[in-house]
């Protein structure tokens, strides 16, 4: 476990984002992938994944990049893009690692927790690094990395079944780490904020008692990475009552943002679950996370300080004239939800209010390459704006290509 015998590494990769990354443990070129907790889970369920090597029209020919699928569905399987350029290092040893016979992979969570590490098989039945003519790789500009991401993202929405047929095959052969493991964090940084245990236990998989519980404490240590521990509130209740006024309420210089976080079972069983019943889910959790913002924003209403109570100490929240910021945070967004949300959000500017809504790669991505508190709300803001101006819900992704072409 790198956290163990390598702890620069392990440091290393709670600071990036999710993709791919050559790593060198004990000076053995590796691969450590970061994605989320679903797209780990399908690996180990479905024995490995797939890379598609995906030729991208250039100025003299084409160039690779690639797109590595994560089957957690047949149809819509959770993917990383990953633009390649042939003047960086990471990308001419990544094509290395995937044009060898076998690889050693690290898999991290959003978070930057090891779960898994595998030595693995690769079978290439026909990837474009066998059929190709030469392997070129683009120079690295913005516009090129962002061009590719939209290409890549097309690509992959509109690949046939000879496409799927010619994709390397990553395939896990042996544990290099028992996997079957909870992390029990003490760190004080991560796990101090009003409302803490004082620590979390963590697993890669969920079960159905409580998904939430985790979710809520997973956002928090995402906001500590910006805030100081008294911005941070988890759980607070309206005072003198037992309902809970948010899940979570961060307190900026500009911006109080009352969050409502909805998760699902993450486990094998709730990862077999069909698409139909995944976008019902998220629907649900998308209606109930805005009637319990709405249901906050009332409570505001009735004037300064807001009594809250959490952990059974009075807590007096002063908006002061800061702006109020509804963020609801789903566990997975999919297009067929995009008039719902883009309808929440126009009736919430309408009545005056901020909203945003995410899934849960889109929160850790933006908070991610925006750890400052002022730019992290300009940008969540600047999103929504962008959504009212189209008149259209736009994919986080989509927004986070145009503002940042590495992701």
């Amino acid at each position: 476990m790198l956290a163990l015998t390598h702890p620069d590494i392990a440091a290393r990769m709670t600071a990036l984002p999710s993709g791919l990354f050559p790593i060198r443990p004990d000076g053995k070129l590796s691969l450590a992938i970061k994605a989320s907790k679903e797209a780990l889970i399908a690996i180990r369920e479905h024995g490995g994944f797939a890379v598609y090597v995906v030729p991208v029209p250039a100025r003299d020919g084409v160039a690779i990049s690639l797109v590595t699928a994560f089957f957690d569905d047949a149809d819509e399987p959770l993917v990383i893009r990953t633009p390649l350029f042939g003047d960086e290092t990471p990308s001419i040893e990544t094509v290395a690692l995937l044009t060898g016979e076998e690889l050693d992979i690290y898999l991290f969570d959003d978070l930057g927790w090891e779960r898994m590490s595998y030595r693995c098989r690769i079978e290439d039945p026909g990837s474009y690094f066998r059929t190709g003519p030469d392997i070129r790789l683009a120079p690295f500009t913005r516009e090129n990395s962002r061009v590719i991401l939209s290409f890549l993202a097309e690509w992959f929405g509109l690949r046939t079944p000879l496409d799927d047929s010619q994709a390397i095959r990553v395939r896990l052969s042996e544990e290099l780490w028992p996997s079957d493991q909870a992390i029990l964090d003490l760190r004080e940084p991560p796990n101090k904020y009003l409302g803490s245990d004082g620590f979390v236990m963590s697993a890669l998989e969920r079960d159905e008692t409580r998904p939430g519980f985790h979710q809520e404490r997973d956002i928090a240590a995402l906001f500590r990475r910006f805030l100081s521990p008294e911005q941070v509130i988890l759980n607070p209740f309206r005072r003198g009552s037992d309902r809970e006024y948010a899940d979570l309420v961060c307190a900026t210089q500009s911006t109080v943002i009352v969050i409502q976080a909805k998760d699902s079972p993450t486990d094998a069983r709730a990862m077999a679950r069909s698409l139909g019943r995944k976008r019902r889910a998220s629907q649900a959790q998308l209606k109930a996370a805005l009637g319990q913002i709405t249901g906050a924003f009332r409570y505001t209403d009735r004037g300064e300080p807001v009594p809250l109570t959490c952990k059974g100490d009075d807590i007096d929240l002063y908006v002061n004239g800061r702006a109020l910021l509804g963020l609801a945070v789903i566990k997975e967004i999919f297009p067929t939800q995009a008039e719902d949300i883009f309808s929440a959000i126009e009736r919430s500017r309408s009545a005056g209010r901020k909203l945003a809504i995410l899934d849960f790669p889109a929160l850790s991505t933006f908070v991610h390459h925006f750890p400052d508190e002022d730019r992290f709300v300009a940008e969540l803001g600047l999103y929504t704006d962008q959504m009212i101006a189209s008149e259209t819900w736009i994919p986080a992704k989509a927004f986070l290509n145009e503002r940042l072409p590495r992701i």
